[in-house]
């Protein structure tokens, strides 16, 4: 707490939102808790040597406390047939292959006079039509549907994904909605700036691989991209290098730095850093400010407050305030994958940096000295995001840090690439040898993000990891620390000890989910799928054919790890020659 205070209390905050989405459906444990949490408070306070107790207790009763009151209103309005509603567009989200999807502010139903508790929801409307703007509210008559959840206990929920960013409805439109101008707001204005220049994008000579890239890696919009290219950056860790994050954001920073110095004078070099800090929140704004995006602004704004004022930077200190200011707006971004992934990365550069850095070989030059740095930096994000990665997503490719080594020094050239082909675009327009040279790049790269994605034996899928196990590899990364430090015994007896618990761990639960067995049925959309599952392998009965591909992604892959299974088989059935399924002494209705 004396060393880091602001990081103790932004775990503290952290902790208390955990505890109030716990406790959220029971108000009485809710009160309970935060109950108990005040009178530890008190008390630690009273003493002498408690204080930086009770101020951390404080803070956990501030975050539950803040996010009762941030948690949406989770009753619903029952819409009985079609609805005429207005509505305009808050955001544009990634399409499907038949449909653009955005989701959208619905302030009443059946015109402007009969309004009823505003909401917002997922609008999907056939890619035939013409694209929707924000310089326009729109109406028309829809079915409004709640957003379901998921009818097996394995799958990723949706509904409760979209819940926490206040959406809760979702509709569908075969048919162009009515359009009619209206009085646009600031933010509006600044977002449908970033809609002409994406659409000015659209329309250039570019291929639309590279189309899809430079809206990806400048303008945070990857709405359209192809889901191959999705694919290669998912499986080689590449996706932060595509998405806006803190790469780009300092490089951006910089660029702005460089040529300000040379404009202000050496005793007004404070007032460049002020006003390129300005410029890098006017780009977060234009560019609809994600989490790591916010939190990269926050950290550069706040590390250099510190250097304006005199003081020693710290980058625990910058990410932890960042993450407090966030939380504080919004406890529902803790929730998000993104967030999480963001702020774990900092603090494993933080943690590991320096130690992995002390055990490489000394640079013999800057040269060296770089790509020595971009060694230890990839290894320390790599490492502490792993534990993340493998709960939320089950996958991990050794790829993937080979990847980063050879695209990330590449980075700063392919950033202020792209940064001056949105300038030219939008302003000259196209022009043949610089969209060429363009083209070229992001091709002959997006070819080598391929051929490291296609390195099938370095990938590896399905792993399953419980939260148990999730705790313990941040154990084990926390010693690693040390180990590498100190490489006393006692340090190794430690960890070594913690990676024997690990291991015990995962044995145990693998153990005791071989010696299950399950006769289930389950469903997708209205067709019922059957599964049988003892000892470690699982077969699959499908119905008339459907398609394999989506429901293997969706319902089997999902099962298969949440049941810790390696083997899997699919059997086809007639429905039509079957009323009904039997397996030992269970009976399921096929119809």
């Amino acid at each position: 707490m004396k060393k880091q205070p602001v990081f103790c209390l932004f775990i503290s905050f952290s902790i208390g939102i955990l505890a109030g989405d716990e406790f959220s459906a029971d108000q009485n444990a809710a009160g309970f808790v935060m109950l108990v949490v005040v009178v530890c408070s008190l008390i630690s306070f009273c003493s002498k040597k408690g204080k930086g107790i009770a101020f951390m207790l404080f803070f956990i009763f501030l975050g539950q406390l803040s996010h009762i009151f941030n948690t949406p209103d989770k009753s619903l309005s029952d819409f009985q047939g079609k609805q005429s509603i207005n509505f305009q567009v808050i955001k544009k989200l990634n399409s499907t292959e038949e449909n653009r999807r955005y989701i959208i502010y619905v302030p009443a139903i059946g015109g402007e006079g009969n309004l009823v508790q505003p909401f917002y929801a997922v609008y999907s409307l056939k890619k035939d039509t013409n694209p929707l703007d924000f310089i326009h509210i729109y109406s028309g008559i829809y079915y409004i549907n709640e957003i379901k959840s998921p009818q097996n206990d394995y799958q990723f929920s949706y509904q409760k994904y979209m819940s926490r960013n206040n959406v809760i409805y979702q509709i569908y439109s075969k048919e162009e909605p009515i359009a009619r101008i209206k009085n646009t707001l600031l933010t509006d204005k600044v977002k449908q700036i970033r809609l002409d220049f994406l659409q000015c994008i659209d329309s250039s000579m570019l291929s639309t691989e590279s189309r899809d890239f430079l809206k990806g890696i400048i303008l945070a919009d990857r709405t359209d991209m192809d889901a191959g290219i999705s694919a290669d950056f998912t499986k080689t860790g590449l996706v932060h290098f595509l998405a806006i994050s803190g790469t780009h954001m300092i490089i951006i920073f910089w660029l702005i730095m460089f040529f300000l110095k040379r404009c202000f004078p050496l005793r007004l070099r404070n007032v460049a850093v002020i006003i390129s800090l300005l410029l890098i929140w006017c780009f977060a704004v234009f560019i609809d400010y994600g989490s790591s995006v916010v939190r990269s602004c926050l950290m550069l704004t706040f590390y250099y407050i510190m250097v304006l004022l005199q003081r020693r930077p710290d980058l625990l200190h910058s990410m932890a305030l960042a993450g407090l200011v966030i939380l504080m707006l919004d406890t529902q971004q803790l929730f998000d994958i993104g967030f999480q992934l963001s702020f774990l990365a900092v603090f494993g550069i933080y943690w590991l940096n320096r130690p992995i850095l002390n055990c490489l070989p000394k640079a013999r030059n800057n040269i060296h000295d770089f790509f020595l740095q971009v060694v230890s930096v990839t290894l320390s994000a790599q490492l502490i995001t792993l534990p993340l990665i493998l709960y939320y997503f089950h996958q991990f490719s050794f790829v993937s840090v080979i990847a980063n080594l050879v695209i990330v020094p590449l980075s700063e050239i392919i950033i202020l690439f792209s940064l001056l082909m949105v300038f030219i675009l939008n302003v000259v327009g196209d022009v043949f040898i610089i969209n060429l040279l363009y083209d070229q790049l992001i091709v002959h790269l997006l070819k080598l993000i391929h051929l490291f994605a296609e390195a099938d034996f370095l990938f590896f899928e399905d792993i399953p990891v419980s939260l148990p196990e999730v705790v313990l590899l941040f154990v084990l990364l926390y010693l690693l620390r040390f180990l590498i430090t100190e490489r006393s015994n006692k340090r190794v007896l430690q960890f070594g000890f913690s990676l024997l618990f690990f291991l015990l761990l995962r044995l145990g639960l693998n153990i005791h989910a071989f010696h299950q067995e399950e006769f289930l049925s389950h469903q997708y959309f209205d067709q019922k799928i059957f599964s049988v599952r003892k000892h470690s392998k699982v077969v699959f009965f499908f119905a008339d054919n459907p398609n394999k591909n989506k429901i293997e992604n969706y319902l089997v892959k999902p099962y298969i790890v949440s049941r810790r299974i390696k083997n899997y088989e699919i059997i086809y059935f007639n429905s039509k020659e079957f009323d009904q399924l039997k397996y030992r002494n269970k009976i399921k209705s096929v119809k």
